[in-house]
């Protein structure tokens, strides 16, 4: 890595010379060990306030080091990401340190260290505006993590240099977070760090997210309420004007601007509009990203924030605060989202992002240990906070009970509340001190009841198991002389009016990728609910008929979760999982057949892989990368460009299919109707 800088600096001693010889205005971009210069010596170079545009050389650069490996938070890799980062952010003249944490991993039960890298560049106005600019470095294990999200830590390394020697009057912070596959933790420790009158003088934050741009280059910001925000507005009015795109906004509840929100801090994501297929995964590589359309977000993030932070501009500090509601300390239950009952203490914290008081403490008559934990909590979409309790049955989350009798809401008004969400009660009960009405709600899977009790109420929500719920039904039939992916036959038991308007949504995905010959008997397709986040796929097996001879394969049905694929108003809840599904379910059903999946099992047998880790590096205590069943092989067959890149074991798995001229062909018809690049 010294090697790196060494050729940067070479380089900037080649482009002196070369300016000796040429006009300014030939000058190139500024180089990356430019020492920082003070805003009189800016005044009298007038040319270098004008903005550069982001280099795409040393964004792919930048890209090719943080993404050769996984960096996972805690490992001597992340050791290496953040020591580069730091280099160059103070290169260019920021104020950086780490920041080390220790957080509890999503169950609980295990604790990890993470480092945050924080730059800050101050201006002589102690109590003036802050402006944050936040990705993170660390990935999944076993993911380079190019898209998610070494391209968002690349884009933040070349915005801090171009914006490095403009003035300024806002103070500008770069922050690098470790620890944000888990729940956020670096950027929930770095809020959390925040003094509170930091947080007063933030004007707002903006995190870049997923990234990549390999299949779809529209981008989109999302803020916690799909509201707007200053950052917001000022990078949508850049986007405008320097690329003619309207980069709209969306609702989206998680992620690393609602853990500012939470802190009292305006916040807005950068992100992708549609995720790329292999983000996250073990192909998530460098040269799947288009590095052009990554130097346009460079170029409109830095025009954004240098408009901002121009010395000619007021403090915005006001007008942030006008422009969002800003969260109190009242944590938010989002309506249609289910309770993740069974889940820890420490996810409950992590997931509501405010600290709970531990209320009571005791045992059942089991000898079970019961706790209860107290938040202030907003239901129901109503903007009050309510006392609510969270008990706890040996450490899983058992009930909630919450007390809006305490806070003034009387049984009628609260009866409203509930109502506005769940519709009419499913049962009402004469009890000794009144009615109690109860409500289930299969796709948030919860059970509310609310009864009177003594001089107020008791409002208790539980788990509820609705079962599954048969929605639509689909028989395949391909039409003579047609490409069978046409040949979605009629709707079964069919009822005028019944059909869910977003069927139609759903299906004309599901089509292109039914089978095109006879490799498999599928012969259905089922659409249910269970709740959202439940079971999302199902493949039901129909077993030959005795008598149907030795080579009589099995007939299958296809079943799609609606509620899990589409939201109520018909959009995707997440279309590029859905096609991994789709695939997934395709991979299963084929491996129910003779053809290939005997043939798949016999080519890689189970076997001891302890010799296969030493081969591959792997030290004692290590956990290897686990090798991809049948269906995983085939959804990477049909979905990767790198099949021929894959190493040892994983690519053999995914080559396996190739023999076969059906799914070759298959894989090239998907493919082109996906517009990815055969």
């Amino acid at each position: 890595m010294d090697g790196l800088y060494k050729a940067r600096r070479t380089f900037f001693l080649e482009f002196i010379l070369a300016v000796a010889f040429f006009t300014v205005s030939c000058a190139g971009p500024s180089t990356r060990v430019l020492p920082r210069e003070s805003r009189e010596e800016l005044v009298e170079q007038e040319e270098l306030l004008v903005l550069e545009e982001g280099n795409p050389f040393y964004l792919q650069e930048e890209l090719d080091f943080l993404a050769k490996s996984p960096c996972v938070a805690g490992s001597e890799r992340e050791r290496e990401c953040t020591h580069y980062i730091r280099q160059l952010l103070e290169d260019y003249g920021y104020d950086v340190t780490l920041q080390g944490f220790l957080y509890e991993e999503g169950s609980g039960e295990e604790k990890r260290t993470g480092t945050n890298v924080v730059a800050v560049r101050q201006t002589e106005n102690k109590e003036g505006d802050i402006l944050i600019v936040a990705a993170h470095h660390d990935t999944r294990p076993y993911s380079p993590g190019a898209g998610d999200s070494a391209c968002g830590v690349a884009v933040l390394l070349e915005t801090a240099r171009l914006l490095s020697r403009l003035p300024t009057d806002t103070e500008l912070r770069f922050i690098s977070f470790s620890g944000y596959v888990d729940e956020q933790a670096g950027c929930r420790y770095y809020v959390d760090s925040l003094m509170e009158r930091e947080q007063e003088r933030v004007i707002g934050a903006v995190l870049l997210d997923e990234m990549g741009f390999h299949l779809d280059g529209s981008m989109t910001l999302a803020t916690e309420d799909g509201r707007p925000t200053l950052l917001g507005d000022s990078i949508q009015d850049a986007g405008q004007e320097l690329l003619g795109e309207n980069w709209s906004y969306i609702r989206q509840e998680t992620g690393g601007h609602s853990r500012f929100v939470r802190g009292r801090v305006p916040a807005v994501s950068v992100r992708q509009k549609r995720e790329a297929f292999e983000l996250g995964s073990r192909f998530d590589k460098p040269e799947l990203v288009n590095i052009e359309r990554l130097t346009q977000v460079v170029n409109v993030l830095s025009r954004a924030v240098s408009d901002i932070m121009s010395p000619d501009t007021p403090s915005m500090v006001a007008k942030s605060r006008h422009y969002n509601h800003l969260r109190d300390n009242a944590a938010v239950e989002y309506v249609g989202l289910p309770l993740p009952f069974g889940e820890a203490i420490a996810q409950t914290k992590a997931r509501l992002g405010v600290e709970g008081v531990l209320a009571s403490e005791n045992t059942d008559n089991e000898g079970k240990l019961i706790q209860s934990y107290q938040y202030l909590v907003k239901w129901f979409g109503v903007d009050q906070p309510l006392l609510t309790n969270y008990y706890y049955s040996s450490g899983k989350l058992d009930f909630v009970s919450i007390d809006g009798d305490g806070a003034g809401v009387e049984f009628s008004e609260m009866t409203g509340r509930v109502k506005s969400v769940y519709g009419e009660p499913v049962q009402r009960s004469e009890g000794p001190e009144g009615t109690e009405l109860v409500w289930q709600d299969g796709i948030s899977r919860t059970d509310i009841s609310l009864s009177p009790e003594g001089d107020g109420y008791r409002l208790v929500l539980r788990e509820y198991q609705p079962g599954k719920q048969q929605l639509d039904s689909y028989e395949i039939s391909p039409p003579a002389g047609l490409n069978p992916q046409m040949g979605l036959g009629h709707r079964e038991g069919e009822e005028p009016g019944a059909q869910d308007s977003r069927t139609n949504v759903f299906l004309t995905l599901v089509r292109q990728f039914l089978p095109l010959g006879n490799e498999t008997n599928l012969i259905r397709i089922d659409l249910y609910t269970d709740g959202v986040g439940m079971t999302r796929t199902s493949l039901d097996v129909i077993l030959p008929e005795e008598g149907g001879g030795a080579e009589a394969e099995p007939a299958f049905v296809w079943g799609f979760d609606l509620e899990d694929a589409l939201t109520r108003d018909g959009k995707w809840r997440n279309e590029t999982d859905m096609v991994r599904q789709i695939l997934l379910l395709y991979g299963e059903m084929l491996d129910q057949t003779r053809r290939y999946g005997i043939a798949f099992t016999e080519a890689f047998p189970e076997e001891d892989d302890s010799v296969e880790q030493v081969l591959t590096g792997l030290r004692p205590g290590d956990i290897p990368e686990p090798l991809p069943d049948f269906k995983e092989s085939f959804m990477w067959f049909v979905l990767t460009d790198q099949t021929e890149e894959a190493d040892g074991e994983w690519g053999a798995r995914i080559r396996f299919f190739y023999q076969y001229e059906e799914l070759a062909a298959y894989r090239t018809l998907i493919r082109n109707n996906l517009k990815i690049d055969p």
